[in-house]
């Protein structure tokens, strides 16, 4: 599945030493590009986890058409190979180990963010991140959880709670999204932000992530935002 975040869809016996892992993405190249910014940040989520777990790993992502252009930025950076279509011959070849780009990384998730959380707000009554956030809230409260087994709908709910976190501590509190690579938890972005005159690290997908396994319980990401907000 394209967004299951917290998995790796088909592990391979190691090769020459290194884990060989595939994540597939069985969409379209339309249905790709229907919403981008939630494709990259679930691409990049689902290509680095791995890397997290092993040290030495051939990555390969595994789509049936080709990729709009900016998936395909996604894997470059990330260090994953592309495979489209039915053919296993990639597997099996040789080639160096790539590795994570860094700078790119950062660029990309921090653009994606700012994507999602843009389109949010545009879609909301509220004119402004944390407004949006909030009625965000509301309404999965209101209308219902997403159950974990529906991965389609509980992770786009929780990366949408993610980003307008995210954006309402960069407008209180200025910050940017980073590559947390030794860091625990499903994610590997965190959001890097000032508060009480020292920078601070916050995990507003972390939170999200609480917020809907718990079904609400106190959790709402609309507190870390308030919490750090209360003194930049």
């Amino acid at each position: 599945m394209y967004i299951s975040l917290d998995r790796i869809d088909v592990q391979l016996e190691p090769k020459d030493g290194r884990e060989r892992v595939i994540q597939t993405d069985h969409r379209s190249a339309a249905e790709m590009a229907a919403r981008p910014a939630i494709s990259t940040i679930a691409a990049m989520i689902r290509c680095i986890n791995p890397r997290r777990m092993f040290d030495e790993i051939d990555l390969f992502y595994n789509c049936q058409c080709e990729p709009p252009a900016f998936l395909r930025d996604v894997l470059a950076a990330c260090g994953a190979r592309l495979w489209v279509g039915d053919d296993p011959a990639i597997i099996d070849e040789t080639v160096p180990q790539a590795a994570i780009d860094e700078g790119a990384v950062e660029r990309l998730v921090n653009a994606a963010m700012q994507e999602l959380a843009r389109e949010l707000v545009a879609g909301s009554a509220a004119t402004e991140p944390l407004g949006a956030l909030e009625l965000l809230e509301l309404k999965i409260a209101r209308c219902g959880f997403p159950e974990e087994d529906d991965d389609a709908a509980f992770w786009t709910t929780i990366l949408e709670l993610g980003a307008l976190a995210g954006a309402a501590i960069g407008a209180s509190n200025r910050g940017a999204w980073f590559h947390d690579a030794a860091g625990p938890g499903t994610f590997p972005f965190k959001y890097r932000c000032s508060f009480r005159g020292e920078m601070a690290t916050a995990n507003p997908l972390g939170k999200a992530l609480k917020f809907v396994r718990e079904k609400g319980g106190g959790d709402e990401p609309s507190f870390l935002v308030r919490t750090l907000g209360s003194s930049p």
